[in-house]
C-alpha cells in the first residue's frame, strides 16, 4: 500500500495553482464534463463487446474467482490510485505533478492506449487481467453513481456502514455485485437472521437497477454540482450558477426558471455527504 499512498498524493496534490475553481479553469472544467457522453460510449461498447464475446475467452480471462466488490470497501482515491497503476502510469502521473499546470498537463496528454494484447501487468506485472477489468468496470459504475447521486459508491458504502440502508440500495441499483462487499454482506446476514422481511423486499426491488426516477435528466448537471463540492465550492451566488452551468458547461438549458432552479439544486447538492 506504500506505493498506492505515493500515487494518491500525487493525484491530490495536482493543480494547487489559483484559478477560477481551485484546481480547475472555466475551460479545463468545460472539457472535464465534455467527456462524459464519452464514458457512456465506452461504458456501452465494454457491455457490447462482452455480449458478444465468445463463453470460453470470457472464462478464460475473468478465471474463477472473479469480483471487483473490494474495491468499492476503499476509499475513491485509493480506487484511482490502483487503477493508474494497473494502467502503468506513475510515471506519467510524476510528470503531471512537475507540470507548470498538472491539470492542463493531464487533460492533455493522458491517454487510455492500452491493448489487452500488449497490457504487461501494469505497474512492475503485479497485476492478472481481471484486477484491471475490475478496476475499469468499478470505476465506470462510481462515475454512474455520481451522475445519478452526486456520490461514488465509496461514499455509498460507508453510509452502509453507519447504518443507512437507503444507500444500500442505492448502491446495489447501480451495482448489483457489490452485495459481495464485505460491509454489505454482514447487513444482509443481519437482515437474514433476525428475518427482516421489509428488507428483503426493498432489496429485491433494488436488483431490478435504477428505475425512470433514477434515469431522469440532468446527470450531467449532478455530475458538475458534485465536481463543485468536491473543489469546495459552496458559495457560489446566483449569477456565478447561471454562468457556469448554463452559459459555460451547458449542464443546464438557458429558462426563465434556471436562477430559481440552479439554485435549489445546488443548496440540495451542498447536503449530500461527500467523502473522497
Amino acid at each position: 500500500m506504500a506505493v498506492v499512498a505515493t500515487e494518491e498524493s500525487i493525484i491530490n496534490s495536482m493543480a494547487e495553482n489559483q484559478k477560477e475553481y481551485g484546481k480547475l479553469t472555466a475551460e479545463q472544467f468545460k472539457r472535464l464534463i465534455q467527456k462524459l457522453p464519452e464514458f457512456r460510449k465506452e461504458e456501452q461498447s465494454l457491455a457490447e463487446v462482452v455480449k458478444n464475446a465468445p463463453k470460453e475467452r470470457i472464462n478464460k480471462l475473468l478465471g474463477k474467482d472473479f469480483y471487483w466488490a473490494i474495491v468499492y470497501e476503499l476509499t475513491y482515491i485509493e480506487h484511482l490510485a490502483l487503477l493508474m497503476m494497473a494502467m502503468d502510469k506513475l510515471d506519467f502521473l510524476k510528470e503531471a505533478k512537475n507540470a507548470p499546470d498538472p491539470t492542463q498537463h493531464f487533460l492533455d496528454n493522458f491517454e487510455f492506449d492500452e491493448d489487452p494484447e500488449d497490457w504487461k501487468g501494469g505497474w512492475n506485472g503485479i497485476f492478472e487481467e481481471q484486477d484491471f477489468i475490475g478496476l475499469i468496470f468499478a470505476l465506470q459504475r462510481t462515475i454512474l453513481s455520481i451522475l445519478i447521486y452526486q456520490k461514488t459508491m465509496q461514499t455509498l458504502v460507508e453510509e452502509v456502514r453507519q447504518g443507512n440502508d437507503d444507500s444500500l440500495f442505492d448502491a446495489v441499483r447501480i451495482d448489483r455485485s457489490i452485495m459481495a462487499c464485505p460491509t454489505f454482506a454482514a447487513r444482509i446476514a443481519k437482515a437474514e437472521f433476525v428475518g427482516d422481511k421489509h428488507f428483503f423486499i426493498r432489496l429485491r426491488n433494488a436488483l431490478k437497477g435504477p428505475t425512470q426516477k433514477h434515469w431522469q435528466s440532468y446527470q450531467d448537471l449532478r455530475f458538475a454540482l458534485f465536481t463543485l463540492r468536491d473543489l469546495g465550492f459552496d458559495k457560489l451566488t446566483d449569477d456565478q450558477l447561471v454562468d457556469l452551468l448554463v452559459h459555460q458547461l451547458k449542464v443546464y438549458p438557458d429558462r426563465f426558471e434556471a436562477k430559481k432552479n440552479l439554485r435549489k439544486q445546488y443548496n440540495q447538492s451542498k447536503k449530500i455527504n461527500h467523502l473522497k
